[in-house]
């Protein structure tokens, strides 16, 4: 492990140093070059920017969030826009949402809600090698609703993963192939991977998600809500969590089924917490009011972002709160807003400057898609962004690229832009194993030293091929029944 570990750090060491001379060579070549037939001055500056952020997103000399935040001035100062109209893009309701929801995923973590449900969950399941695995893939999609980020919901179950592993291991020793339990691997993939294709059917569950809503707003004026969300991307996001959850059970099958000591270590981590305090009980109260709200929308004409707000106050309340500023005042609530306000500038550019239907028209034409089926469409797109996923860290940086193309490519196709953008972006955030570096999560298993790198395209190979074929299915029948395109 420490050798990969050091080829990692020395990979991740030049590329950061590369990042910067890299990114204004790209932006340079771009900017100085003659302009292409069909494309504006404007739509060649768009594409400038669009090149030198790419660049920063895939060699990441500074954090993510810094480069998103370079088109604030690289925007200005090439005059694609004044810098009010900059900033709208860090205002958009899709993006508060997901910052609303963190601040009350802070509550769920202050009164450790989430946790006394997590511990209460695998208590009722049991404790074999199956169960163990199935208990932590319900506790993914259960807090995918409570806490909007796939990285914190990896901290909340990872230690009780470790400690599972670490009792499975100790009473199965020499038992396990090349120094490597089948079980910590499959429990552990099994960790990151549901909580990943989960996220795909939950608007607050991950960054990619918004994005999508936005790109879909500003293509044509369609406005998809928390509950329209819910409706098309759950089942198929369900369906294949659970196939994810099985597939990984027959790859990594378990040396032993039993794990003794499992069942009792959860029951004590149980009862050290007590009974639920007055807080955990007020926290899970405002919960399920905002859940209420998002669910009856439709008849109460409140809109998904304010009732989001609305928990958001109540929690804040004196005497009947339980978190205070300083609780939310965190980086990641910050992160999403300057990251994914930057992100959305950048596609806002793309469609205003007329740069993504100019790349839409060249890809349609090049892939031969001009008079092709919406399923033909569909399936060809899904493929190029399930397995672009190679070269990018994260998911946010595939969204921003991909959106604004992909809305123009359904104009160009004849589609609806929700009944494009909506699949590629459930996939974009719902399938990010492919390798390692897709996600946090995956990087936070990995430094557990019990999976190897090679894991993650060995099993994340036919994962993506799986979703491909589930959503593909769910396009031509389900989401056709309910009229999406």
């Amino acid at each position: 492990m420490s050798s990969i570990v050091q080829t990692q750090t020395g990979l991740d060491y030049w590329r950061r140093q590369i990042g910067f001379p890299l990114m204004i060579l790209l932006f340079s070549a771009v900017l100085l070059m003659p302009t292409p037939e069909g494309l504006t001055l404007e739509g060649q500056r768009a594409l400038a920017i669009l090149a030198g952020l790419m660049t920063l997103y895939l060699t990441e000399p500074v954090e993510l969030t810094v480069a998103s935040l370079l088109v604030i001035p690289a925007a200005v100062f090439l005059k694609l826009a004044n810098i009010n109209q900059v900033l709208q893009d860090f205002a958009t309701s899709p993006i508060f949402l997901l910052v609303g929801a963190t601040m009350m995923a802070a509550a769920m973590e202050k009164t450790r809600l989430a946790e006394r449900f997590t511990y209460w969950l695998l208590s009722k399941i049991g404790c074999s090698a199956r169960n163990i695995t199935l208990g932590v893939t319900l506790a993914n999609i259960a807090l995918a609703f409570m806490v909007p980020s796939t990285t914190a919901r990896t901290a909340i179950l990872l230690p009780i993963c470790l400690a599972v592993i670490a009792l499975y291991k100790q009473a199965n020793q020499g038992d396990e192939e090349g120094g490597r339990s089948n079980f910590a691997i499959g429990l552990l993939l099994t960790l990151a991977f549901t909580n990943s294709t989960i996220c795909a059917g939950i608007l607050t569950a991950t960054v990619p998600n918004p994005i999508t809503v936005d790109f879909v707003l500003k293509a044509s004026g369609v406005t998809i809500t928390y509950m329209d969300w819910l409706m098309y991307g759950f089942p198929p996001a369900l369906v294949c969590t659970f196939i994810t959850w099985w597939y990984l059970r027959v790859a990594f099958k378990p040396e032993h089924e039993t794990i003794p000591g499992g069942e009792e270590h959860i029951v004590e981590k149980l009862q050290a917490m007590g009974k639920m305090s007055s807080a955990e009980w007020r926290t899970l109260a405002v919960f399920i009011f905002v859940v209420g709200l998002w669910a009856t929308g439709g008849i109460t004409k409140i809109d998904t972002t304010v009732a989001c707000y609305i928990g958001v106050c109540l929690l804040f309340m004196p005497k009947f709160g339980v978190i205070t500023w300083k609780d939310t005042n965190r980086d990641s609530a910050y992160h999403i807003l300057m990251m994914s306000g930057g992100a959305l500038a950048m596609g806002h550019f793309l469609m205003k400057t007329g740069a993504a239907k100019w790349l839409a028209f060249r890809v349609f034409n090049a892939l031969g898609l001009v008079g092709a089926s919406s399923l033909v469409v569909i399936l060809v797109v899904m493929f190029i962004v399930q397995f672009a996923r190679f070269g990018f860290f994260g998911t946010t940086g595939l969204a921003v690229l991909f959106m604004p193309i992909i809305v123009s490519l359904a104009a160009e196709a004849g589609l609806p832009a929700a009944a494009l953008a909506m699949p590629m972006g459930m996939l974009i955030g719902g399938f990010p194993f492919l390798m390692f570096y897709n996600t946090l999560s995956n990087i936070l298993i990995l430094g557990t030293g019990m999976v190897s790198v090679g894991d993650f395209p060995k099993t994340g190979f036919i994962l993506c091929l799986m979703g491909i074929g589930v959503y593909t299915t769910f396009a031509v029948t389900y989401w056709r029944w309910l009229g999406l395109f």
